[in-house]
């Protein structure tokens, strides 16, 4: 029989331990997104870019085109964490470990991605009953909210409302497809245990909430002061050339992101034990 490499998508089947870590771990786990970045920066940009890409053709078909992005989330999810594995390993990055995750367990992927739709479809319908809908139209559509939704406030109040029942929502995702991909387990079973594990290291979660905050604002000064280089050097051209100092940025941030949910699930969901791991 073949030997199968540590970076290799076979799953660990049965039922996962989940370790409860203290809160310095999260902010750990945006130290380690760095870390990962830092190896290989040119293709996590190449990759994100991508991704970004796809995303947005597929938002330009209206209104089904936000759906099958909506339901391909996991799937991308999944892909990344992989992105980040291979990194974590040692291994080479490839252009294909985009799409890898849509050899990993698809059906549970495309079932979480149905479940996540028609959640952000019920919060969505819910905040309508705040600002008659606005916020809704906003996501969907792309259609700009009326003046009256700003100044009469129904529409802060919405995005309020619909933040605040989007966090049990990403908790039970947060964990899910890496738990589908890895651990072959069905869709609810991996929601339900990354509810359950989001729940139980809920004091990480909130050190690492303020890790990101804090790298959003240096990326967000970042590009403040980029910026006002630009408009010193071009002038008024500078709105033009604006996206040159946006993209960086914006491909800096995002990987980062993205490595960093990886480490969380290595720190919270450790690998099963062996024959190989006994002393």
């Amino acid at each position: 029989m073949p030997a199968i490499r540590p970076g290799s998508d076979v799953p660990h089947t049965g039922t996962p331990n989940v370790n409860t870590v203290p809160a310095g771990y999260g902010w750990n786990w945006v130290l380690t997104g760095f870390t990962l970045f830092r190896k290989n920066p040119a293709m996590w940009a190449f990759l994100v870019f991508t991704y970004i890409m796809l995303m947005q053709l597929l938002g330009m078909v209206p209104v089904l085109g936000w759906f099958a992005a909506t339901v391909l989330i996991p799937a991308f999810s999944a892909s990344f964490m992989i992105v980040s594995r291979e990194l974590d390993q040692g291994h080479r990055l490839r252009v294909g470990l985009l799409f890898s995750g849509f050899r990993s367990n698809l059906p549970a992927l495309l079932t979480q991605g149905g479940l996540y739709l028609s959640s952000a479809l019920a919060i969505l319908g819910l905040s309508a009953l705040v600002d008659g809908g606005a916020l809704l139209q906003l996501m969907i559509v792309g259609e700009r909210p009326p003046a009256s939704a700003f100044e009469d406030g129904s529409l802060a109040v919405a995005a309020a409302l619909a933040g605040t029942l989007y966090l049990p929502l990403l908790a039970a995702f947060w964990f899910a497809p890496a738990l589908s991909a890895w651990r072959n387990l069905p869709a609810f079973q991996a929601l339900f245990y990354s509810l359950f594990a989001a729940l139980r290291n809920w004091r990480a979660f909130l050190a690492y909430g303020v890790a990101v905050i804090l790298l959003g604002l240096i990326c967000s000064f970042a590009l403040f002061v980029l910026a006002l280089l630009l408009r010193g050097l071009l002038g008024d051209k500078s709105q033009d050339a604006l996206l040159l100092v946006v993209l960086p940025v914006m491909l800096t941030y995002v990987p980062i992101l993205f490595a960093s949910f990886y480490a969380s699930y290595r720190d919270i969901f450790p690998p099963p034990a062996t024959a190989a791991d006994a002393p």
